[in-house]
């Protein structure tokens, strides 16, 4: 693996980055002057990008495969509705206790050896799942499917923080962040078609298939220099994805998540109790105004200031949660899928770009992990906590409750824009 260039006198990396932030000032890349000759935006649309969104595609179409279809898979082992959950709760557990050896890993020894691993890692266990005879066997299988689900999704972030030039960060992420999306509208109708006629190892195999063409599309492409060389230190750390310049944005991506957990959980029999019928087509809404947001914001972050836009996006989401809350027929409900769509798609890419902007080049990795960890953790805690919470409270008041975490960001993001924290293009 070659070694980065080295400063005799400090015997550390040297990373040459013209077109990055300085992650101690919190500045942004500083655009050409009209002395240093005409602006010129750099290129976005690489052969690596590109490959990079077809890796995101194909290999994110065979996970939603089989999450949606695997409670009938379950049910087919002799489980019940709790079995089901426990199945999908251990995956995402399994996936969040990754991030940190992962952070570690993509630092240590680079993007594509540990995308490589989590890939093949996923494969192999989607196989072992078409085999399992016993639902123990299955849970057991898809806990470590998770962990190696960790792997391969951290590695694809922060090799899409690569890959995209600093000035374009917002319109990278949001374009990175929708090719993760795209596979929600497409692959579970399909997963559940199969499984509701009984066909599950057509289901595996066409999983396999989907995820073997992600593995040959990562087998070629090509890896920035930073990106694969090996931080000074970073054996000595197991834990490092802890880096200072995530904690913020990653902090702010939990607290929208945990309401996004929510929904998740509870939509589908909040519609049935408030006897709405259009469940369905909320989750096709918010599908479509998501993708839309993203393709929107990502250019509009890089020009008004990623903070900014996490903010707009914010205050979408809350209002979106308060509509939903109330929502006694389907025209409000659908309201509400259009309005949290518009506000999540806006906040989560502005908020990755962010954390981007603020980490020097050698530590993204990490920094990656810390920002998947939070996801997860949000996740987690929305839907378990929701759950709980819709017991004593009501669910109604659970949802009204869920736009309280968007909220506090919302707040958190102008203070820091008050106090002049996050100048324009730079985020916080």
């Amino acid at each position: 693996m070659p070694e980065p260039p080295t400063d005799p006198a400090a015997g550390a990396p040297r990373f040459v980055a013209a077109d990055v932030a300085d992650p101690a000032a919190g500045t942004a890349p500083q655009p050409p002057t009209a002395a240093s000759g005409p602006v010129t935006r750099p290129p976005l649309w690489t052969r690596d990008f590109l490959l990079l969104l077809g890796i995101t595609v194909t290999f994110y179409t065979g996970f939603q495969i089989l999450l949606a279809s695997m409670p009938l898979y379950v049910v087919h082992l002799g489980g019940t509705e709790a079995s089901a959950g426990l199945v999908t709760g251990l995956f995402t557990l399994a996936a969040m206790l990754a991030r940190p050896l992962t952070g570690w890993a993509l630092d240590a020894y680079g993007r594509r050896a540990v995308l490589l691993f989590g890939t093949i890692f996923c494969l192999a266990l989607i196989v072992a799942q078409d085999w399992a005879a016993t639902l123990g066997a299955l849970i057991v299988l898809r806990m470590v499917n998770g962990f190696g689900f960790g792997f391969a999704t951290t590695a694809g972030g922060a090799l899409a923080a690569d890959l995209v030039p600093r000035s374009r960060l917002g319109e990278g992420m949001g374009l990175y962040a929708l090719t993760m999306g795209i596979p929600l509208g497409i692959a579970p109708p399909v997963g559940i078609w199969l499984a509701g006629r009984g066909q599950f190892s057509a289901l595996f195999w066409l999983a396999t298939l989907v995820t073997g063409v992600s593995l040959v599309l990562a087998l070629i492409i090509r890896v920035p220099r930073q990106a694969v060389v090996r931080a000074v230190g970073a054996r000595a750390h197991i834990f490092s994805m802890f880096v200072r310049s995530a904690v913020f944005p990653s902090a702010l991506m939990f607290l929208l998540i945990s309401s996004l957990g929510v929904i998740l959980a509870l939509l589908a029999i909040f519609g049935r109790e408030r006897g709405i019928a259009s469940v369905g087509a909320w989750f096709t809404l918010y599908a479509v105004m998501l993708s839309l947001s993203r393709v929107v914001s990502g250019r509009v972050s890089d020009r008004l200031g990623y903070a900014q836009t996490a903010a707009v996006g914010f205050g979408f989401a809350v209002v979106g949660l308060m509509l939903m809350a109330s929502a006694h027929s389907s025209w409000v409900l659908l309201a509400s899928a259009v309005l949290f769509g518009i506000g999540y798609g806006a906040a989560q890419p502005s908020l990755q770009a962010m954390l981007v902007a603020r980490t020097p080049p050698h530590r993204i990795g990490s920094a990656t992990a810390f920002f998947f960890f939070a996801y997860d953790l949000g996740t987690t805690v929305g839907a378990v906590g929701g759950g709980f919470l819709a017991g004593v409270i009501g669910l109604g008041n659970v949802f009204a409750l869920a736009a309280v975490p968007p909220f506090i960001a919302l707040i958190l993001l102008v203070a820091r824009l008050g106090r002049g924290r996050a100048p324009a293009g730079a985020g916080v």
